[in-house]
Formats: C-alpha cells, structure tokens, sequence
C-alpha cells in the first residue's frame, strides 16, 4: 500500500496538550510533504481556528488541505478554496438545543467565526464561582472547551452570543456541542445516543465534549471529498485519530491509526495503535508505516 494523504484529527492527536504542535512531529511532515505526501487536518474545529497550524506546517505551499467541523467543509489551502456541505438548519439546531436543555449542561451551536452560547442557571452560577477562584480577568467568557471548564475561545470565534433560549437561534450552524464534566457527560451521551441516533451523528471528542452533526455528516465524508478533489484513493489514505468523531475516518481510509491516548472504542477500530500525543504518536506512526 502506498499512502499518498495523511490526514490527521488536532486535539489529542497532532496538538500536545498545551495545543502545540511538537517540533519533531513537525519535522517529520515537512520531511513527507516533501516526498510528495498530501496533508489533511481533520478537525472538529472550523477554518479560523486551523489555519495557523496549517501556516506552521507549510501547507499552503505543499498543496495541503483542511477537513472542517467534523467534514462539514473542505478547505482548500493551495487555491483558498472552500467546499460547504452539510450545515445544521437552524430549525434543528433548536430542535437539539430543546433536547440537551433538559440536563445542566452547556450548549454551543458553532459558526464559522463565532458561537451561540448557553448556560443554564446554576451552571452560570458554577462558572462565576470558578471565574472567581481562578482569579480570571471578570470579561473572560463563559464558554468551556473540550478540555477546559471554562476557555477563552474569542480568538478563533469572536462573535460569542449569549442566549437563554432556542428561538434565539437566528441561523444554521456548523454544529452544536455539548458540555460539562464527564460524569454528567457519559450519561448524557448514552441517553443522546439512543434517542436521537436516526437524526442526527453524536459522539464525543473527550470525556467532556459531546459534538452532534446532521446525519453523514463526519470526516469519513471528508475523506471522500478528497478522494474527489486530488484523485487519490481512499485506500491510499493514512489517517490518525484519538475520539468518536474519528472512527470513520479511521475505518474509511486505507490505513486507520488510533492513538496511544485514544478512546478505547476509536482503539478497536483501528488497523494500528500508536504512541499518545505527548509521545510524538504521530512520528512514531508514519516512522513505522511509511518509512520516513
């Protein structure tokens, strides 16, 4: 099998836990991009927030490409080009957000360069104690991460709305996400899945952070976005993940790789299982798979 693509999830795969790509993963994907191997980001994250990764990687010029929100979007980086398909109509982002309000959990609808943003009652109330223990700045938002109780994601989404109802849904989105911590989360995920499983794609990206999509869409269907686009097959395709909305792009393309970090389910997929993403996984992957 010669692998031609390398596509690759961000959180817990390409970035360190400091969301830092490390200097020797970095050389490595110079070194295959210069022997002719295509690089995909494949994220949940939209195009703002990937586009610095891909400058220090040297995307642009290799001919690289971003696979956006879980496969809602193809970017093309080369050209500056981007491919939409698949947002959620804002009438079943009210549909989902009616669904999750019934537990004390945060709600996010994405855009690309902003957020709908909810908290119920007593979880604002939670948040304003942790603002204050932490001692962050009083303007710092009250949104969380996948991996944070409260993060500052005003960079890539500066367009944060607070709401406290669905009808202030005023248009389609990229997706909705889903937090709070991963006690309530693993619940919360098991019952979602069972009751919305014919409408809608659900799965967790960390043990905090649920991510529901329209039906199909996922970066398996990225993957054959790019199949189109460049020509290469998807058995020619090497793709690297850690969480839930990884195990399609790891079960469609040619060689699936889970990390040494990665949920156990994404691991029982995978064709290989390699180091974590503090262990440099990824060199460690195209080291022993494509010889580099």
């Amino acid at each position: 099998m010669t692998i031609k693509l390398i596509a690759m999830d961000m959180d817990g795969t390409l970035l360190r836990s400091d969301n830092t790509i490390s200097q020797n993963t970095k050389n490595i994907l110079l070194e295959a991009q210069k022997k002719g191997i295509i690089l995909a980001l494949a994220s949940g994250r939209s195009y703002a927030k990937l586009l610095p990764y891909a400058q220090q990687l040297q995307m642009q010029k290799y001919g690289g490409y971003l696979i956006e929100v879980n496969g809602m979007a193809v970017y093309d980086l080369a050209h500056a080009k981007r491919h939409v398909d698949g947002r959620m109509p804002k009438e079943n982002a009210q549909e989902v957000f009616t669904y999750f309000s019934k537990w004390k959990v945060e709600i996010i609808g994405n855009m690309d360069e902003g957020m709908y943003d909810y908290n119920p009652p007593a979880l604002l109330e939670e948040k304003k104690a942790y603002r204050k223990l932490h001692s962050l700045p009083n303007d710092f938002p009250w949104t969380g991460g996948a991996f944070e109780f409260m993060m500052d994601n005003r960079q890539g989404y500066p367009d944060l709305r607070y709401i406290h109802a669905k009808e202030e849904i005023m248009e389609d989105v990229n997706k909705i996400s889903v937090t709070y911590w991963p006690y309530v989360m693993k619940e919360v995920a098991k019952r979602a899945k069972e009751d919305l499983k014919d409408r809608y794609w659900i799965g967790l990206t960390s043990d905090k952070w649920l991510e529901v999509m329209m039906p199909n869409v996922t970066k398996a269907y990225g993957l054959k976005k790019l199949e189109m686009l460049t020509g290469i097959k998807l058995d020619e395709m090497m793709a690297i993940g850690d969480g839930e909305n990884d195990i399609e792009m790891l079960q469609m393309a040619g060689l699936g790789i889970a990390m040494g970090n990665a949920m156990e389910n994404v691991k029982r997929i995978a064709d290989d299982v390699t180091a974590t993403n503090m262990q440099d996984g990824i060199v460690a992957a195209i080291h022993k798979h494509l010889g580099i």
